[in-house]
C-alpha cells in the first residue's frame, strides 16, 4: 500500500476513476427515444403507476411485472381492455385484493438464481412461447436482471417497460462501463420509444449534463417496427404525467441530443 492509499484509508475514503464528458454524452444519446410507426397509449394509474406503451398489443396473451407495490391498475387495464393475463412478482407485503382477478402473484424477489425467496428471470420465462410484455421496477436490481437474461428470453419480450435507477453513479467509470454494456444489450434487440424522468429523483450534474437519478423507459422489439426512420421523438410526450403530483416536473436537457 502506497502513501496515497494509506492517506485515504485513514479517512475511510477511496478514489474512483471519473467518467469523461464524451463518454457520458455517448451513453445519454443511447437512452433517447425514437419515433416509431405505432402511437403510444397510456395504461395504469394517473401519475405514479401509469406507463406509455406502443399500441402494438394484438396477439399478446401475457404480461410479466416484477416489482408492483400497491399500484396494479396497469395490470388491471391490460386484463380488462385487452384480456392480457399478468404474472406478478414482489417480495413486499401486497394487498392481493388490488390485483386483477386473472393474475398470478409470487411473493419472491427477482434474482439471477432461484431459491425459496428468489426467482430468476430465466426460470420465470423459460417456458413461455409467445410474445409478452415485461414491466420491471425493482429499485436498482434491474441491472443484474438484465445482465442475466438469456438472449432467447429477451427475444420473447415485445414491449419492455423498465425504470432504471442510480444514474448519479454514471460519474463512476466502473458503473458507467457496466451500464453501457447493458444498454447496448437492450439496443441490440429493441428501440427505445419513450423516456420519462421520475420527478421523485434528485438531479445531479454528471460530466456537464443534468441527469435525473431515475428514468422510466419503454422499449419495443425491433422487428415490430416496420418503418424505422432513426428520428428522435419529442419530449415530453403529450400523455406524460408527473410521477409525483406535488413535485416539479423534470425535463431532459436539449444538450443530451447534441
Amino acid at each position: 500500500m502506497n502513501l496515497k492509499d494509506k492517506f485515504f484509508d485513514l479517512f475511510n475514503l477511496y478514489i474512483e476513476k471519473k467518467t469523461s464528458k464524451k463518454d457520458i454524452s455517448r451513453v445519454l444519446k443511447k437512452l433517447l427515444p425514437y419515433t416509431i410507426d405505432q402511437d403510444l397509449i397510456r395504461l395504469g394509474d394517473q401519475n405514479d403507476g401509469g406507463y406509455l406503451i406502443p399500441n402494438d398489443i394484438e396477439g399478446i396473451k401475457k404480461n410479466y411485472s416484477a416489482g408492483i407495490g400497491n399500484l396494479s391498475k396497469f395490470e388491471r387495464d391490460l386484463q380488462e381492455k385487452y384480456s392480457i393475463k399478468s404474472y406478478m412478482l414482489d417480495y413486499n407485503e401486497i394487498d392481493l385484493s388490488l390485483l386483477p382477478n386473472e393474475s398470478k402473484f409470487f411473493k419472491k424477489k427477482i434474482s439471477i438464481t432461484s431459491s425459496k425467496e428468489e426467482l430468476s428471470i430465466n426460470d420465470w420465462l423459460d417456458n413461455e412461447k409467445g410474445d409478452l410484455i415485461f414491466k420491471m421496477d425493482i429499485e436498482g436490481d434491474e441491472y443484474l436482471t438484465l445482465t442475466s437474461i438469456s438472449e432467447q428470453n429477451l427475444k420473447k419480450i415485445r414491449i419492455l417497460i423498465i425504470e432504471i435507477h442510480d444514474l448519479r453513479h454514471l460519474r463512476n467509470y466502473f458503473f458507467f462501463k457496466s451500464f453501457e454494456k447493458i444498454i447496448n444489450k437492450l439496443n441490440k434487440n429493441f428501440f427505445i420509444c419513450h423516456l420519462h424522468p421520475n420527478n421523485a429523483s434528485k438531479v445531479k450534474n454528471v460530466g456537464g449534463f443534468d441527469i435525473p437519478d431515475m428514468l422510466e423507459l419503454t422499449l419495443i422489439r425491433k422487428d415490430r417496427v416496420k418503418n424505422f426512420k432513426g428520428v428522435f421523438s419529442n419530449l415530453p410526450h403529450q400523455l406524460d404525467q408527473k410521477t409525483v403530483l406535488k413535485k416539479k416536473e423534470i425535463f431532459i436537457q436539449k444538450k443530451w441530443y447534441l
